[in-house]
């Protein structure tokens, strides 16, 4: 009888980029590691050491992109199809693009995400897409989206801070862990990647960890690892691991599924599957690994969150002011679940206006309702934080400074701003559509996130806010105040309401069924 053990495959291997865009990379190591090309072939078996180690780039061409404007995405192909026609019949070249799949795990086909995208235009200039894009933007809420012409290239080299190890590449290295204690820490990682000032802090991985040559042409790094292994990174940097087991417990149950059913259909054209950034969920490794958070995790091992069937792509926000969101008012992608926005209240005696007009939403953000996110006097960890700086907030621009954050952003010059002005709001308060009003020009601008962005350096806090126009003495805009509700855009659960909740003697189950209705947690493997 053949006795010998057989690896262990874990149901589910995310393959997660950890970092791009960088001229040079330290790292250090403990345990053993193979070094290996990332094509398989052994450089050398590195015991423990604790020199610093570092990456470096020696020339490299990078990735050539064709680009085009994603207008819309369906989850039928006769809807994107049809749309694709009529731009056709305006003279516009119009393709139809398939992405996702059948979701699988241990060998049973557990949904499916297949999405029909359609993209307009096909430009080898970036420019020339972004002024198509510009055409569109008032009949649809579009971005540009690029596929791979020809592949970046390029030479890593790499070697310890002694110099008596060097290697170098065109295929790019791997370190894979021989001993399950093996850690790798990545020094001056940039936190939040898509931001002006990006503070940095080392991260320390387990697993494999690649490093490659990157579209443009810099060194990125990435690792491939067990669901449950990334799950652990993932809720310790995005939930307060200090909060409730349950609550904890909800978001492990959020994130897996959120994983499982968009890992197909983001980054297409790179070689990880998901980032370990905010644009998927802040991924951070072992660096803050938790004895709580890791419990959390593995007591809800396969659970996952389904609605008639199919895996619910379980977004959330850090704090919802109130009142979550409705999925289709937020995001261009056609949900899998399309989930309505609920009241923030556990106990059903809450007062909530219609948010969805300006006296209602005035009222509302004007005021402090006793939602379950509203920590005001609660007893909980980072209560006083959450609920003077996010469940209600202000913040003052200059006109001026206003004015050249718009043209930054859009390319439009307005002249004077006078006003900015709410157009259409969602269930929740969160507006979905703004006018800018200026001397110029006046500016629509459409979709939650868009209006965040676009309205301050980095972010808005929400599009749930209220704007105060301040004039000097003669009647000229000096300064617009913004007060709003909530953090983030308050789709699915919300943190700070689930810890609330779990405070309150809820589960994890019940706190999931009131954040996404109509759907229950099954386990998968």
């Amino acid at each position: 009888m053949n006795t010998q053990l057989q690896p262990f495959t874990p149901p589910v291997s995310v393959r997660v980029g950890l970092l791009e865009g960088y001229e040079r990379v330290t790292f250090r190591y403990t345990g053993r590691y193979r070094i290996e090309t990332r094509s398989g072939e052994l450089l050398r078996e590195a015991d423990a050491s604790q020199l610093k180690w570092r990456v470096l780039r020696e020339k490299s061409t990078p990735t050539k992109f064709l680009f085009s404007v994603l207008v819309a995405s369906f989850t039928t192909r006769e809807e994107a199809m049809a749309l694709a026609e009529q731009f056709e019949d305006r003279g516009l070249q119009a393709a139809m693009r398939q992405i996702g799949g059948p979701i699988e795990i241990d060998g049973q086909i557990i949904g499916d995400n297949t999405l029909y995208r359609v993209q307009v235009g096909n430009f080898q200039i970036e420019e020339d897409a972004r002024h198509l894009l510009a055409k569109l933007e008032l009949d649809y809420a579009p971005r540009l989206v690029r596929e791979v012409l020809t592949q970046s290239s390029g030479r890593l080299e790499m070697f310890d801070q002694s110099l008596e190890q060097h290697y170098e590449s065109t295929d790019g290295f791997r370190l894979v862990p021989v001993e399950p204690e093996s850690r790798l820490t990545i020094l001056g990682v940039r936190m939040n990647s898509g931001f002006a000032y990006e503070p940095t802090e080392d991260r320390t991985y387990e697993g494999m960890i690649e490093f490659y040559v990157d579209h443009e042409g810099d060194i990125a790094a990435l690792t491939e690892i067990p669901i449950d292994v990334y799950l652990r990174g993932v809720v310790a940097t995005e939930m307060p691991v200090d909060y409730p087991e349950e609550a904890l417990r909800a978001q492990a149950i959020a994130s897996r599924s959120l994983v499982i059913a968009t890992k197909s259909i983001k980054h297409l054209n790179d070689p990880f599957e998901l980032c370990a950034h905010v644009h998927c969920q802040v991924y951070s490794g072992v660096t803050y690994e938790n004895p709580t958070v890791t419990k959390a995790v593995t007591d809800t091992r396969g659970n996952i969150l389904f609605n008639n069937g199919i895996v619910v792509d379980a977004h959330y926000s850090k704090v919802c002011g109130g009142h979550t969101e409705d999925v289709l008012a937020t995001w261009m992608t056609p949900p899998v679940y399309a989930g309505k926005g609920v009241p923030c209240d556990c106990t059903g005696e809450m007062e909530v206006p219609d948010l969805m007009t300006e006296s209602g939403a005035r009222r509302w953000i004007q005021s402090r309702p006793k939602s379950s996110c509203n920590l005001d006097g609660i007893d909980l960890p980072v209560s006083r934080a959450y609920g003077r700086k996010h469940f209600r907030w202000e913040t003052t621009l200059l006109r001026s400074e206003l004015e050249e954050i718009i043209l930054t952003k859009t390319g439009v010059d307005i002249g004077m701003l006078y006003d900015i002005l709410p157009i259409r709001r969602g269930r929740s308060g969160r507006l979905m559509e703004v006018e800018v009003l200026g001397s110029l020009a006046n500016l629509r601008i459409k979709r939650e996130l868009r209006i965040r962005r676009q309205l301050s350096h980095t972010a808005l806090e929400s599009s749930s806010f209220l704007v105060e126009v301040l004039t000097d003495s003669q009647g000229n805009p000096m300064e617009l105040v913004f007060t709003g509700a909530g953090w983030g855009h308050g789709v699915g659960m919300c943190q700070a309401g689930a810890a609330q909740m779990a405070s309150r003697g809820m589960n994890a189950l019940q706190i999931l069924v009131h954040y996404y209705p109509d759907c229950k947690v099954e386990k998968k493997y």
